[in-house]
């Protein structure tokens, strides 16, 4: 009977284990604020496969707009406008979507914790839809 209760406790502590290692390396997820429009649903910092990606859920959905772009910046989303982005922001990627689940690569040479927030923003008329703070 000991023996069976050794070998479950091991079963059990390595899963955990593991666990715990996959929380530490994703950030919870954030709820978009609203700029000048809309945008519901959040999104996360996450590890996968190796790489720091930002997640999208799939309820994730915003106005459709002619050229919008995704940010990181180094001001938090409460004091930004649209004419700070160039200043304090690094262009991540074109939004694929405006609505539903979507994962963006942050380049590994990007070290996140130098940002405060992420952003979307329309860049061909420099109108900042939304984002949210780290």
């Amino acid at each position: 009977m000991l023996k069976h209760i050794a070998i479950l406790t091991c079963l059990i502590a390595v899963p955990l284990t593991s666990f715990a290692q996959v929380q530490s390396e994703a950030s919870s997820e954030k709820a978009f604020v609203k700029k000048r429009y809309t945008i519901h649903g959040s999104a996360k910092i996450d590890k996968v496969d190796g790489e720091t990606r930002l997640v999208f859920s799939e309820d994730f959905k915003t106005k459709s707009g002619p050229d919008l772009k995704l940010y990181l910046s180094k001001t938090p989303i409460s004091t930004l406008s649209a004419q700070d982005i160039d200043a304090s922001a690094v262009r991540l990627s074109v939004l694929k979507s405006h609505r539903g689940a979507q994962s963006y690569v942050i380049p590994a040479d990007i070290d996140i914790s130098d940002y405060q927030s992420v952003v979307i923003q329309c860049e061909a008329y420099t109108v900042l839809w939304g984002g949210f703070d780290l």
